[in-house]
């Protein structure tokens, strides 16, 4: 007697042992497009709501916006499309990502409105392709996508991926991942090889949009294994490009946090830390999604020189735990080994079993692989309905809702965390204190001009670690602030024994050993600075400086020439420019620069005046009058009898 095959879910056929691969057909379970329709709009509203104040936030400018958008020179016109889709950021490349904060900043500049406004859509995006990838996954079954997709869409631990307009690159890879994997789901339905392109398009934009998109091909042979496919040796054939270009990534990132000098916390304790750094993060990212009351944008590692406390031994443990359910659903409840293997795989670059960043997790790691877990739940509602003929019972209605809105409000409060820096930053002090929270708080004040309070945290950030390098150079900027130079020096100096390659510190040291007049230490520091990171524009605008400094003009005039390459529109740097040249003796030449200067900033007196300067020494009497008299009238300082001379 012929044997049937086994069903797991209705409408997918699972492939008996020795059975070739056929193509998957489409489910012949009839969906109710309006009830589809209804569960999306009610999903996308609860979303919008709880992630509204996001829209009325500022840059976070102590936290990585400021490299990304802030003071990204390359973003700020889309005519360094070059520089943008070839320069890494922060030891990432993610071209798509920065030309995409490029087209806000064509927008709007820097209001951050359109930038949260653009996360939040593409998230609204994400929410809508989880639905339709769980829908197309378990064979049209509405009430496990309707589930996955709500709490992965007003969960208040995705607030972060949200709300922080540097991770861009979290909303957007994931876009081009769940197209990917709807895209794999349609090749599956047809088993045409031609029909893995478009599959391998989305992947080539997810990993442009940040590297951790590597895992992908692991994601699909997680679907390969749901479906029974992975005893086909084309299951791996097909899989071969996708392994390829995730390699390639993976070298190109390797190489630009080599040359950006990341290094991570972890790797201050001993090594077989790391095993229980990653249970730990395995265990408490499900920890915080149950319990989601103290959310907070940093978890430090554990304080150095003290036991580990016993949470960490005992995490190994919740990884057995998994490993156990993952055999006992394997036959009867395949989707949830599925969704357990689809959280641990997304998860695997951020578990800390190998050093990764400055914090032992991170709320924005979550925002993908939660989809598997989300899935659980919908999955066992799905049955509830079911045996309810399809819709949920009054009981599951009155849960649904209550859950609903609890979670929204949740996510709606966390949201309002990230209202800006100080805000940010005193919640996560209040949650999880740690040296870089107090580190990043005093970096606000510090903006905001308290410097005795950006002072005070920064003490207590050293207090805290030691190894707190960023708290030591920052409070050696704040004392070069305050012209104390000495304790200045003594934090940098400080700051470079742990922290042995920073292009900002030695540009930080170059410019207060140039304001002691201690030249040739000073253009020491800022070659280094040169030599580490070619960059690091700030750098050459101080090496200009100093050559001014020690009489070397031509060289000072082409650095800064050099650095105007990359701010243009610096009429400071113009300025000083044409002061040398009128050094040089090059009038006219001067003359060009201070009309540059002039027409960025038309109301600085003191710009006239110098290009005055020029005009009298070419003989040009009228001329070099107007401009003094227009300095004056811009309230500049015009030497005493100079426009008596003039008028001779």
């Amino acid at each position: 007697m012929k044997k049937k095959p086994n069903r797991n879910i209705k409408g997918k056929v699972n492939l008996q042992k020795g059975a070739q691969p056929k193509p998957l057909k489409p489910s012949k379970i009839k969906t109710d497009k309006r009830q589809q329709l209804l569960m999306i709009l009610f999903i996308s509203v609860l979303t919008f709501i709880a992630f509204y104040p996001t829209l009325k936030h500022a840059f976070i400018d102590t936290w990585d916006d400021s490299d990304y958008v802030i003071d990204n020179r390359a973003i700020k016109s889309l005519s360094n499309f070059k520089e943008i889709v070839t320069t890494p950021v922060q030891g990432n490349y993610h071209p798509l990502t920065m030309l995409s904060l490029a087209f806000n900043y064509a927008i709007s500049g820097e209001k951050a409105t359109s930038f949260h406004m653009v996360n939040v859509l593409l998230h609204l995006l994400n929410v809508i392709l989880v639905f339709f990838f769980v829908m197309r996954l378990t064979g049209r079954k509405p009430w496990i996508a309707f589930i996955a997709a709500l709490l992965f869409g007003i969960h208040p631990i995705h607030v972060e991926s949200v709300a922080w307009i540097a991770e861009r690159k979290d909303v957007l890879y994931s876009f081009f991942f769940l197209c990917g994997l709807i895209s794999y789901l349609k090749f599956l339905e047809k088993a045409k090889v031609v029909k893995l392109l478009p599959v391998l398009g989305f992947f080539i934009l997810s990993l442009l949009s940040k590297p951790a998109a590597v895992i992908f091909p692991l994601v699909l042979l997680a679907i390969d294994y749901y479906y029974h496919r992975l005893r086909n040796i084309s299951t791996y054939l097909e899989k071969i490009p996708f392994f390829l270009l995730s390699l390639g990534m993976g070298l190109l990132t390797v190489h630009a946090q080599t040359v950006q000098g990341a290094v991570a916390d972890a790797g201050s304790f001993p090594v077989h830390f790391r095993f229980f750094f990653g249970f730990y993060g395995l265990m408490m990212y499900i920890f915080n999604t149950l319990v989601p009351i103290k959310l907070c944008t940093f978890y430090p590692f554990p304080a150095i020189n003290v036991p580990l406390p016993m949470v960490y031994y005992l995490s190994p443990l919740f990884g057995i735990l998994i490993i156990v359910l993952m055999f006992l659903f394997n036959k009867k409840h395949r989707i949830i080994t599925f969704s357990i293997l689809f959280y641990i795989i997304n998860l695997l670059l951020v578990l800390q079993f190998m050093p990764v960043g400055s914090a032992i997790i991170a709320d924005r790691y979550a925002y993908l692989p939660l989809i598997g877990v989300f899935i659980i739940p919908g999955y066992f509602f799905q049955k509830w309905c079911d045996q309810h003929s399809g819709k949920p019972p009054l009981s599951g209605m009155i849960i649904l809702v209550l859950v609903s809105f609890t979670l929204t409000a949740l996510a709606y409060r966390q949201s309002t965390t990230w209202k800006d820096s100080a805000s940010l930053w005193d919640n996560t002090l209040a949650v999880k204190p740690s040296s870089r929270a107090y580190t990043n708080r005093a970096l606000a004040y510090k903006k905001e001009g308290n410097r005795e309070k950006a002072i005070e945290l920064y003490t207590k950030a050293i207090s805290m670690n030691k190894n707190e390098s960023d708290a030591l150079m920052n409070r050696g900027n704040v004392y070069f602030d305050m012209g104390k130079d000495d304790l200045a020096l003594a934090d940098y100096r400080k700051s470079l024994s742990l922290k042995k390659k920073s292009a900002k510190l030695f540009t930080n040291m170059g410019s207060l050993f140039g304001r002691q007049g201690n030249y040739d230490s000073s253009l020491f520091y800022l070659n280094l600075s040169v030599a580490i990171d070619p960059g690091y524009i700030e750098a050459y605008m101080y090496r200009g400086l100093c050559y001014g400094k020690m009489n070397r003009i031509e060289d000072a005039i082409a650095e800064y020439k050099y650095y105007l390459r990359f701010e243009p529109k610096d009429a400071s740097v113009m300025s000083d420019i044409g002061i040398w040249y009128q050094a040089l003796k090059k009038y006219k030449e001067s003359l060009q620069w201070f009309d540059q200067a002039i027409g960025i900033e038309p109301e600085k007196g003191i710009y006239y005046m110098n290009r005055s300067v020029s005009w009298y020494s070419l003989g040009d009497k009228v001329k070099a009058s107007d401009d003094a008299m227009k300095s004056k009238q811009l309230g500049a300082k015009v030497p005493e009898g100079y426009l008596e001379m003039l008028s001779r």
